[in-house]
């Protein structure tokens, strides 16, 4: 009896691994098509043929084109977590945050150069928010967990003198996060290079109370 208990729970654990896989295969097939066609060309059936699945399989895991795209937004916003935390974890001693903050700027610097897909995913997923309210509690969560980010840091600035008194946290923040938004369409678009080191200079020189003074 606990031999056959003990089967059928690995196969439920493989059965579950196996969808698991599945679906993202199928996520990752939507994030490559919206990419390079954007979500007027998003089809289910190329996802499924991209993925190697039949289309059966793809309708299983999500009732709707809608339910595969909010599931791109949320790969987004897993991979962003994950590269943040990256960053945090690999500094010892843990730098200030005006350094964290360039840290930032140069993640955003080797993330658009080395996979421009995904800021070209991140502004369609915007544009398709303004029109699906299903999707912008997903893109909403974007936002504020950098926006988040952004503040903490300037709060940490303002507690330890690095930042210049006075500053408003969320103003700052949102003001740096339409900075990096801004600054990934201008080299998406027009291909201009923003070098990081002279967007950080000019940060420092805003934010920082000696060169404020």
């Amino acid at each position: 009896m606990k031999t056959t208990l003990k089967k059928s729970a690995r196969r439920r654990s493989q059965h579950t691994q196996q969808g698991e896989l599945q679906k993202q295969r199928l996520v990752d097939a939507a994030y490559d098509i919206i990419a390079a066609r954007g979500f007027e060309g998003l089809r289910t059936r190329d996802v499924a043929m991209r993925a190697d699945l039949n289309i059966s399989t793809l309708h299983y895991y999500f009732a709707s084109k809608e339910d595969l795209v909010r599931s791109v937004a949320q790969r987004l916003l897993l991979e962003f977590k994950s590269r943040a935390a990256a960053r945090e974890s690999s500094s010892a001693p843990p730098p200030g945050p005006l350094e964290r903050l360039h840290d930032a700027v140069a993640d955003q610097d080797a993330l658009i150069r080395s996979h421009p897909a995904t800021y070209v995913v991140v502004n369609e997923l915007f544009t398709r928010s303004l029109r699906d309210a299903k999707l912008r509690p997903v893109v909403q969560e974007l936002l504020g967990q950098w926006e988040g980010h952004f503040r903490s840091l300037v709060e940490e600035g303002l507690r330890s003198g690095q930042v210049v008194a006075g500053s408003d946290a969320l103003v700052t923040a949102r003001t740096l996060q339409c900075l990096m938004l801004g600054r990934s369409l201008l080299l998406l678009l027009k291909g201009e290079d923003l070098p990081r080191d002279a967007i950080f200079s000019q940060l420092r020189r805003w934010l920082s109370p000696a060169r404020a003074g």
